[in-house]
């Protein structure tokens, strides 16, 4: 997955990350340090201390010994200068044959989700990943969450592909298509399916399928342009920046192609852009100048991408050399055979020494291990300096006792807003109750004792009950008269004169409320299912009439109607 992807699930990862599992308990004080949001603060610098806190928090009860163990195994595979993919595996598969633990809770799946991320990092582990894989999608899809199952399914699909082109498509397209129905009405999918995308057009662009993957490439630009519509939270510069990702393998692909013409249309898009991505997303860009014999613009990245890599000491890497080989293909498509064959002899001379930067690598991971030990003594010496510390927490406790007495105030108004709110209820109910007396009182009458008029309503009544005509937002005056076989100056004035003076459109404004009450009350349907069930056209228009007539809320109507059952149950 990109890592734009994850500006948009921060706040998701960190509710997962931090809210306890079976066992865990509110910690403050003392034990609040050792929660995994202040953990998770060294598990990359300080990777033993994390360890060492993991420790403290399983023992003094903040983690549960499930949630610690998922944790150990994020830092043995996340983090490079202590990485131990055993080990990670290790941790890992103890919560998922822990007693303790249910098969459909969220700390489960993720579980499922780490492992899989583990063994797909060695291509011989591509089986035991896809087994686990497969058992995820199945207990998300049993868990409802149809985003997670998408994703495993991706990640399926994505490691049969590395093993066997053509043989994953099939489960990268169900993903696929998952978050796309998603997406159809809830904008948060758009992100990892912009992301899945991207990929999967890159891994059919590497394979030489380039009409599927302008088809995906071209699909992700309208989903990112969707995003820009509807998504007010999007972080800044996200959209560009996709697009650059974007552009850059279409202008390829399109190449690749013999459409030449659109592959230069998508290049100056990309340009348009160019001044508001950084240098990250020049590389794609070029393999299309590069292989397209543009030498100019190849000319102009390498100018801009080498410095950084001078600059960052990066220049014996995999990627350094990537950009030689693309500079050395461009100038040479272009005629500068001379300068290509320099370039290449480079790109050769750094390709061995790459050997000689992984011995180096080893060294320096030593080294890291060595100043792990150098900063557990700077541990002590900050605890030393806790001690003095305490005197400013202190001070501190008067800030938390008035923060105490706000909250205190703030739960006394709630109480007496419930308290407000269901006064009200009783009332509104006796009230309804008395209405439908009355409407029934006249029904019990005989004929020859009501004039036209209410011999007209009680008719308009019973259409009301039994066919529950109101609940078609188009129902109006007319249409109601229709149904009637009269006029609707008769009905105006029979609900007029036995209504106590409403109009026909209040007379269906009454009956939709009614009837919006009585669902709000019974079932657990989302409002805005309810409010189109009860045949208001506008949300806006439903939520003026509600609060008018019930002087509360629909959500705070429903919170009292499920007290009062419940009460009464």
């Amino acid at each position: 997955m990109n890592k734009l992807v994850y500006v948009f699930l921060i706040v998701a990862a960190m509710a997962v990350s931090c809210t306890g599992g079976k066992g865990s308990r509110e910690v403050s004080g003392a034990d609040s340090t050792y929660m995994w949001e202040n953990v998770r603060m060294y598990y990359i610098q300080e990777p033993d201390l994390a360890l060492r806190m993991l420790d403290t928090a399983e023992m003094r009860g903040v983690m549960t010994a499930d949630e610690a163990n998922l944790r150990r195994g994020l830092i043995y595979y996340d983090n490079k200068a202590i990485q131990d993919f055993d080990k990670a595996i290790s941790y890992t598969k103890l919560v998922l044959n822990s007693t303790q633990l249910s098969g459909d809770s969220a700390h489960y799946i993720q579980a499922l989700s780490q492992l899989v991320s583990i063994l797909r990092m060695n291509r011989e582990s591509f089986p035991e990943a896809i087994q686990y894989c497969m058992e995820g999608a199945q207990r998300a899809h049993s868990m409802g969450d149809l985003r997670k199952e998408a994703d495993f399914y991706f990640e399926v699909g994505f490691m049969m592909e590395k093993t066997q082109y053509g043989s994953g498509m099939e489960y990268i397209d169900r993903s696929l298509d998952m978050l796309r129905e998603q997406a159809r009405t809830d904008w948060k999918p758009l992100p990892v399916l912009s992301s899945n995308l991207g990929n999967t057009a890159r891994r059919l662009a590497e394979r030489g399928n380039n009409a599927r993957a302008v088809e995906l490439l071209k699909e992700r630009l309208e989903i990112v342009d969707r995003i820009e519509r509807e998504v007010a939270t999007a972080p800044k510069g996200y959209c560009d920046e996709t697009r650059a990702l974007t552009y850059g393998v279409l202008a390829y692909c399109q190449w690749a192609m013999g459409r030449k013409d659109e592959a230069r249309q998508t290049a100056e898009a990309f340009e348009k852009i160019r001044d508001k991505v950084g240098p990250d997303y020049l590389t794609d860009i070029m393999n299309y100048y590069a292989f397209s014999g543009d030498a100019v613009h190849t000319q102009q990245i390498y100018d801009e991408l080498e410095p950084l890599y001078r600059e960052k000491q990066d220049t014996i890497s995999d990627d350094y050399v990537s950009l030689l080989e693309l500079y050395s293909q461009g100038i040479g498509n272009a005629g500068r055979y001379k300068e290509a064959y320099e370039v290449l002899q480079r790109h050769n001379v750094l390709s061995d020494s790459l050997v000689q930067r992984q011995r180096q690598q080893e060294t320096l991971q030593y080294a890291q291990q060595f100043q792990t030990q150098e900063k557990e003594m700077e541990l002590k010496e900050k605890e030393a300096e806790a001690r003095i510390h305490l005197i400013i927490i202190i001070a501190l406790v008067a800030f938390l006792v008035a923060v105490i007495v706000f909250l205190w105030r703030i739960t006394l108004a709630h109480r007496r807003l419930q308290d407000k709110n269901r006064q009200l209820f009783d009332t509104v109910q006796q009230l309804m109750r008395e209405a439908d007396e009355r409407q029934q009182a006249l029904s019990r009458q005989p004929q020859t004792a009501l004039s036209a008029s209410q011999q007209l309503y009680n008719r308009i009544c019973q259409l009301m009950r039994e066919e529950q005509s109101y609940t078609d937002s188009d129902l109006n005056r007319e249409s109601l008269a229709q149904k009637l076989g009269t006029n609707y100056n008769a009905v105006a004035a029979a609900i007029r004169e036995c209504a106590d003076g409403l109009t026909i459109g209040d007379f269906l404004d009454d009956w939709r409320l009614r009837h919006a009450a009585h669902l709000l009350a019974q079932t657990t349907d989302p409002v805005g299912l309810i409010i189109e069930q009860s045949g208001f056209a506008s949300r806006s228009h439903f939520t003026t009439l509600f609060r008018d007539k019930f002087k509360m809320t629909p959500s705070e109507y429903r919170k009292v109607a499920k007290e009062k059952a419940f009460n009464q149950g």
